[in-house]
């Protein structure tokens, strides 16, 4: 039968709207097997391999102990490390009188300037950045209609999450942003009396709201996230178990499917076995693998180090090295791994000058040195120790391998590397060439089946004042 034209048209009409509108069928439904058919790791990240974020929120304003401090606050145990109890009454007053929540108005963030983080991740070298979200203090750092406890309507008041994504996103990084508020909900236990007992904290503190209540809040604090930033990467910390399966998948499909419909590839990070494997990224944090492993992973890596040891600022911090992190991308990325590295901001909004001088270096060295890093895949195997102890990474771009030394051999010496053969290099040695001196000169060599030697120039100086030297092997 034929339909007249009229007829076809209002058809047409409404198949159009069906196939454009809500009624469309989304690639991704709440359940694990729907799910892992999303692509966990993308190439962009595999080329991208490091990033910034911060932990900055309410936690900088006591800036003691760590960004737990919430929790460290009402731990009355006669010992705790640090006694940050005993600490927080002396100077603040007990806890009948302060509570966590007496920290906000404190938190201005008044030198807080988006652009300016932004420009220093690009100069520290980093391809992705943002903030933590939120961390377990149940303190949102976006404009959220969910809580009010957020950055917009309390401390800061700014967005700090939106600001943050239009200026990393403005110097073509990819947006990163972090979840940490599954440990909310059994974080801290207020007793009857405390000042943060009072019912109108309960958005806060997490604990004194049903279990459902919250339950629902942290979904929906997720997908909030998502439609209002839709952020590259989501990572989340520890104990997605305390959260319903079902709220996580729910959540999860709709990240994906927010993204698919706008043709973006997206990272949702985990720990352990927080979600089945392929879905998204696995974390290590503050270490990594011993080993190359088949599926590409991130490590996340703190600037601070030391006895008191902290993500979050804290008054007098011991902070790690831009060497020591230079050295450990660079091992990260042998072993098939991405590299994170965690920023400890002010309650102010500023960066120390001590963190801001080693994301400086770090940067000098990525700029110099980036194309041993950036865009490039594993070799056949992570490294080798010379025979004479030098410690020695391998990362491969096409028909490029880079090895990078941990150890200068000094000008006029030779390195002696076991594991570049002619069949690992798989293809006819064209050239090698230290990189980082004013002119590249050839470093003479010898390639038998048993290894590479190669040569350092006469009168060549070090290339760098940080301790990772990267040899260019290239291949014809």
């Amino acid at each position: 039968m034929r339909v007249k034209p009229i007829l076809a048209a209002i058809l047409s009409v409404f198949i159009c709207r069906v196939t454009h509108g809500q009624t469309v069928p989304k690639p991704y439904e709440p359940t694990w097997q729907s799910l892992e058919k999303h692509t966990g790791v993308p190439e962009w990240i595999r080329d991208a391999k490091f990033g910034i974020y911060c932990h900055w929120g309410v936690y900088a304003v006591p800036a003691y102990n760590n960004e737990h401090y919430i929790q460290h606050m009402h731990n009355e145990a006669d010992y705790a490390k640090l006694g940050t109890h005993k600490r927080h009454v002396a100077i603040y007053g007990p806890l009948t009188k302060f509570g966590y929540h007496d920290f906000i108005p404190m938190f201005k963030g008044e030198r807080f300037n988006a652009d300016e983080w932004a420009e220093l991740f690009q100069k520290g070298g980093a391809r992705f950045a943002g903030p933590v979200a939120e961390h377990h203090d149940g303190f949102s750092m976006w404009a959220s209609k969910l809580t009010p406890f957020n950055a917009k309507e309390m401390g800061p008041h700014r967005d700090v999450v939106g600001e943050l994504a239009v200026a990393i996103r403005k110097r073509n990084m990819k947006f990163f942003t972090s979840l940490h508020h599954e440990l909310n909900y059994t974080n801290v236990k207020l007793k009857p009396g405390w000042a943060g007992a009072d019912p109108k904290y309960a958005k806060l503190y997490g604990s004194p709201m049903k279990k459902e209540e919250w339950d629902k809040m942290w979904m929906d604090k997720c997908n909030e996230l998502v439609d209002n930033y839709h952020p590259d990467i989501i990572y989340h910390d520890a104990w997605l178990e305390q959260v319903p399966v079902k709220n996580i998948q729910t959540y999860l499909a709709h990240y994906f499917n927010e993204a698919a419909a706008r043709k973006q590839d997206v990272i949702v990070t985990y720990k352990g076995e927080d979600i089945p494997k392929g879905i998204g990224m696995e974390d290590h944090e503050n270490t990594n693998p011993d080993r190359i492993i088949e599926t590409p992973w991130l490590c996340d890596y703190s600037i601070g180090t030391g006895f008191s040891f902290s993500w979050g600022y804290t008054d007098g911090m011991e902070i790690r090295t831009a060497e020591d992190i230079v050295r450990k991308i660079v091992e990260v990325v042998s072993k098939n791994g991405q590299l994170l590295l965690n920023l400890s901001p002010k309650a102010d909004g500023t960066f120390p000058e001590d963190q801001k001088q080693v994301v400086y270096k770090i940067g000098r060295w990525m700029w110099s040195f980036g194309e041993s890093v950036y865009d490039t895949r594993p070799f056949s195997v992570y490294g080798e120790k010379t025979a004479d102890g030098k410690q020695i990474y391998y990362t491969r771009k096409g028909k490029t391998v880079y090895a990078i030394a941990m150890e200068w051999p000094g000008a006029g010496k030779s390195l002696s590397l076991k594991e570049i053969t002619p069949a690992s290099l798989g293809g006819r040695l064209k050239a090698v060439n230290v990189l980082g001196l004013k002119n590249l000169e050839p470093c003479t060599t010898r390639l038998t089946d048993t290894g590479l030697t190669i040569t350092i120039p006469p009168k060549t100086r070090t290339p760098s004042d940080i301790a990772a030297y990267v040899f260019r092997i290239e291949t014809e």
